[in-house]
């Protein structure tokens, strides 16, 4: 056994399963469940809310399209500060919005079962002021308990240390609470047997001539679930940096082969999205637009962010990429620049790859206001 092995080992422990629990849930069965929310659930939306036998309530069950919820928080923002208690009043209606539930305990509960290890997965690399905020994740693991999950089964993680620490996520592995976790680190890295391959890429760019981008044992190895957890920005090279693309090249490595032209990420974002250990493990995602940023990104520029005060929050990634999207080129527009679809492809591309709808009139878009 090598020492990821044996870390990864130590890492799980908390997460073994007596005869009686295994009995009762069998996490690898729950996977095959849950994943109806990322794809059979977009099709038809009665799948949406089955989870574990549960049916949705009657007023949402009503209606005919799958829902995606934009909200809006008015009083979020306080001058420059943001009111903890109207973003956990967002999450909490968006998740009851979204299952017909009448408590945001119960909406978890149509999300993730207590015994699973959720991951949550956040964007860290613009540091602390266009980052995943904080003050999200911390209301996400509140719902999370609520739903019977324990902090020692909750992993926040992203691909790279200096980013998390940079963005105010300080490394965490002490067992017995919420962990924070990188795939760099040396005691994680990645699956050799679980990649992504193709020479559909820039040949100079590729990391030790390497055509494979490997999966994060994060992923592979640890956690049954994922809560995606992106930020509302532009991106240079993808149009927009958003739930597929947090997630495809937030997982794997050897990503920099991918970007600029004539790839512009495309269509290796959707393509390493569609990988089981991606598409049936991401649950829910949440989009983080407290600040979104409209020009030279993804990196921190504080003349082209804005206090946009809205969360889209929904199980299909690539309606809230378009409408992220739209949200960039609104803005765009408005200051008299350029739309950036000529560069986000990556996201029609994903719908092609049927792992989620890119048109708004393909779904009930629920809009809310906190």
């Amino acid at each position: 056994m090598n020492k990821n092995d044996k870390v990864l080992n130590n890492i799980l422990s908390d997460s073994e399963e007596t005869e009686e629990q295994s009995d009762r849930f069998n996490r690898r069965q729950f996977l095959g469940q849950i994943g109806a929310l990322s794809t059979a659930a977009l099709t038809t939306f009665p799948a949406f809310g089955q989870i574990g036998g549960r049916v949705l309530s009657d007023p949402v069950q009503k209606e005919t399209l799958p829902p995606v919820a934009e909200v809006i928080g008015k009083s979020v923002w306080e001058n420059d500060t943001l009111n903890e208690d109207v973003v956990g009043s967002m999450i909490d209606n968006a998740m009851m919005k979204l299952t017909g539930r009448e408590t945001a305990k119960e909406a978890w509960r149509d999300f993730v079962l207590p015994d699973a290890i959720v991951g949550i997965k956040i964007n860290p690399l613009a540091g602390p002021k266009l980052s995943t905020h904080s003050i999200i994740v911390d209301k996400i693991i509140e719902g999370l308990f609520t739903a019977g999950v324990l902090r020692k089964q909750i992993i926040i993680w992203d691909r790279f240390e200096a980013h998390l620490l940079n963005a105010g996520y300080p490394i965490k592995t002490e067992e017995g609470d919420v962990r924070t976790l990188a795939s760099d680190l040396d005691d994680i890295g990645y699956n050799d047997e679980v990649f992504y391959e193709t020479e559909k890429d820039s040949i100079a760019r590729r990391e030790n001539e390497s055509t494979r981008s490997r999966y994060s044992r994060i992923l592979t190895d640890i956690v049954d679930v994922v809560i995606n957890v992106p930020v509302l920005k532009q991106h240079d090279m993808a149009g927009v940096s958003g739930c597929l693309k947090n997630m495809a090249f937030g997982s794997v490595d050897n990503t920099k082969r991918f970007h600029g032209k004539p790839l512009y990420c495309n269509p290796a974002i959707g393509e390493i999205f569609e990988n089981k250990v991606i598409k049936d493990k991401v649950v829910l995602n949440i989009v983080d637009g407290l600040v979104a940023s409209y020009d030279r990104g993804p990196e921190y520029h504080e003349e082209s962010t804005w206090n946009y005060g809205v969360m889209f929050v929904g199980p299909d990634p690539v309606i809230l990429d378009t409408l992220i999207l739209q949200t960039v080129n609104q803005k765009r527009e408005e200051i008299g620049l350029d739309s950036m679809s000529r560069f986000a492809n990556h996201i029609s591309s994903a719908a092609g790859l049927e792992l989620g709808m890119n048109s708004l009139d393909q779904v009930n878009l629920l809009k809310i206001e906190v």
